[in-house]
């Protein structure tokens, strides 16, 4: 996940944007349609924004809303090529935060503060407004639309073993290698060359006890317990596919949904997936919190999929307007329940409200979603690895490079020590950071 964008195109593109809007009033009010993107983009989740929308032009008249969905990895170039030509979107949805920090530093991100405040700060989870406050600024660039861990909750079946048996790493790796029978591996470990093989083993290495890099911005990745989380990740590798090295969300999520092994972390898509795809499991599956060593700090890593508004855009009051339609508690629990203990809320009032468990997966699987929901709130970032860490602009270059996935692959691929492979990756996090 690499992400550069210059400046100067950047800047370009808000001039263009500037006198744009420096035309006569009477010709902007003329144009009354809102561009939102997202990334979200199954068939019941448009039909959600559809419903959503809808309601909203005839709540506000005058006012209607075009969405444009695309890839996560589109985000940023498109971006840059809309404030170019002088037509941003007036929201964003479902942004990484590395992007929306990196988007901060150049200027181009109006403050969503007032959103924020109309909603109630106290309202969302505290880690996602301690991630996205730009201290410097004193504002917030971005606000964490859902708040989710695809790492955080381990799923596990009931069948082949109890809660207990995932209760550290010690107890898991007895788990894993009792349960890896019958064609049924013990785990899935993914550590490919992928987004989650790269959060994942972030994770491992803080419930380690270990970090990345220290609150002075020194690199930290090289000690003891990162050494102990690689050591970790080796021993359950025994227990995972062969495959396992190239895997990322969906060869797990689907391997531990056919059945294929006894645990795996995931969303609650799991939820989803067992209903629609593997029935027999329906009653089989539950979930732990992904385990930590004794020495390690309870965290997990966190998705934070962020709402921005791009600075340029043609009527940010508007814009606000439809950023507080969509965090309106009938139409934000109506886009929650498309996919149903996937995306988890970021407010805490819907999260513990009877409204947001009136549904069949979540009233079924409440302890689950319970579990899942209180890991979301322990989540964290690269970004921001613990409270006393500023933030971290080159976090994103440090996951887009691989050079966490590739040190633990020499590990297990390549047979280097553990040692040896996290002094590596220090050298070539030490040299990213210089460049």
């Amino acid at each position: 996940m690499t992400f550069r964008i210059a400046r100067r195109q950047l800047l370009i593109g808000a001039a263009a944007t500037t006198t744009m809007l420096s035309a006569p009033a009477i010709l902007r009010a003329q144009t009354r349609q809102l561009t939102m993107w997202s990334t979200q983009r199954s068939p019941d989740q448009v039909a959600a924004y559809e419903a959503i929308f809808a309601k909203f032009a005839d709540e506000n008249p005058g006012l209607t809303v075009n969405l444009q969905y695309m890839g996560e990895d589109d985000l940023l170039p498109k971006l840059a090529a809309s404030l170019a030509a002088g037509a941003p979107p007036d929201l964003i949805s479902h942004m990484p935060p590395e992007f929306v920090m990196h988007l901060n530093e150049q200027g181009v991100l109006h403050p969503v503060d007032d959103v924020i405040n109309t909603v109630g700060k106290d309202d969302f989870y505290e880690n996602t407004t301690e991630l996205l406050y730009d201290a410097e600024r004193g504002y917030f660039p971005g606000l964490a639309i859902v708040n989710s861990t695809t790492t955080g909750a381990m799923w596990y079946r009931k069948d082949l073993a109890d809660a207990s048996g995932w209760a550290d790493w010690s107890s898991m790796l007895g788990t894993v290698k009792d349960t890896t029978k019958g064609g049924v591996f013990g785990t899935i470990y993914p550590f490919g060359k992928t987004n989650m093989g790269d959060k994942l083993l972030l994770q491992t290495i803080w419930r380690a006890g270990g970090m990345v890099l220290n609150p002075d911005g020194s690199v930290a990745f090289n000690s003891p317990e990162t050494v102990a989380a690689f050591d970790f990740v080796k021993e359950l590798a025994e227990y995972s596919p062969s495959g396992s090295v190239t895997y990322g969300y969906s060869e797990t999520i689907n391997g531990f949904v056919e059945g294929r092994a006894a645990s795996a972390p995931y969303s609650g898509r799991v939820l989803i997936n067992v209903q629609q795809k593997n029935p027999s499991l329906v009653d089989a599956v539950s979930v732990v919190p992904y385990p930590k060593s004794a020495e390690g700090r309870d965290v997990f890593t966190g998705d934070f999929q962020s709402l921005v508004m791009p600075v340029t855009g043609e009527d940010p009051e508007a814009a606000k307007k439809l950023a507080l339609a969509l965090l309106r508690r009938d139409n934000y629990i109506h886009f929650l329940h498309v996919t149903p203990s996937h995306n988890l809320p970021n407010l805490k009032s819907v999260a513990t409200s009877d409204e947001y468990f009136d549904n069949p997966i979540m009233t079924k699987y409440r302890p689950e979603v319970d579990t899942m929901i209180e890991a979301t709130s322990k989540g964290r970032s690269l970004l921001k690895e613990t409270p006393e860490h500023p933030v971290n602009p080159a976090a994103g270059a440090i996951i887009g490079a691989r050079i966490m996935t590739e040190a633990v692959q020499d590990v297990i691929v390549g047979g280097v020590s553990s040692q040896e492979a996290v002094q590596r990756g220090a050298d070539r996090i030490a040299e990213l950071l210089k460049s």
